[in-house]
C-alpha cells in the first residue's frame, strides 16, 4: 500500500534525479546533470583525464562521481597550499581583527583608560604634590619661627629629594 502511494507521489512529482540505466553508465549530459556542470565541462574534464569514459562515450556513474569530488578536493587543497605566506596573512588579520573587537569591547566595559589621559592626570597629580613639597620649608619656619639657615636646609633636602625621584625616572 505504501509502495503504491510512493508510486503515486513519484509520478507527479518527478524523479528529481537525473535517470541512470541499468548498467550504471550515462552519457555527458546525464552526468552533467548529476555534477551540476555542462555537458561541454564533463567533456573538457575527460579530456583533461580527470573524469574517464568508456569506448562508447559512456561514463560510469558513482566512480565519475566520487572521482569529481575528489578532483574538487584535491583543487580546494592546492588553492590553500598554492600560497602559503597568503594564508598566512589571513590568519594574522583575523587575530588582528578579534583583537580589535576585543579592545573595543573591554573599552565599551570601562576596563580600558586612556594612555594620554591618565598621563595628564598623574602629570597633573605629581605638579601638584611638588608644588606642596615645596613650600612646607617656608610654612613651617612661618608656623614654627625656623630662621633662614634653617629653613634654607630644609628647602634645599625637599628639593634634593625630589631630584632623587626625578633622577630615579629617567
Amino acid at each position: 500500500m505504501l509502495d503504491d502511494i510512493d508510486a503515486e507521489i513519484a509520478d507527479l512529482l518527478g524523479d528529481p534525479r537525473p535517470a541512470v540505466e541499468e548498467a550504471g553508465t550515462v552519457s555527458a549530459a546525464q552526468l552533467g546533470e548529476w555534477l551540476g556542470v555542462s555537458a561541454a565541462t564533463v567533456h573538457r574534464l575527460s579530456r583533461e583525464g580527470v573524469l574517464a569514459r568508456d569506448p562508447a562515450g559512456q561514463f560510469d556513474l558513482q566512480p565519475a562521481v566520487a572521482t569529481y569530488c575528489a578532483h574538487l578536493r584535491d583543487g580546494a587543497r592546492g588553492r590553500l597550499a598554492a600560497n602559503p605566506d597568503l594564508n598566512a596573512e589571513k590568519v594574522r588579520l583575523a587575530r588582528e581583527q578579534a583583537d580589535k573587537i576585543a579592545f573595543a569591547n573591554a573599552r565599551a566595559r570601562g576596563e580600558l583608560l586612556d594612555a594620554r589621559e591618565v598621563a595628564t592626570a598623574w602629570r597633573s597629580v605629581v605638579v601638584d604634590l611638588r608644588a606642596a613639597l615645596l613650600a612646607v620649608p617656608s610654612r613651617v619656619a612661618s608656623r614654627r619661627g625656623l630662621d633662614r639657615a634653617t629653613t634654607a636646609a630644609l628647602d634645599s633636602e625637599i628639593r634634593e629629594a625630589l631630584e632623587a625621584i626625578a633622577d630615579d625616572r629617567a
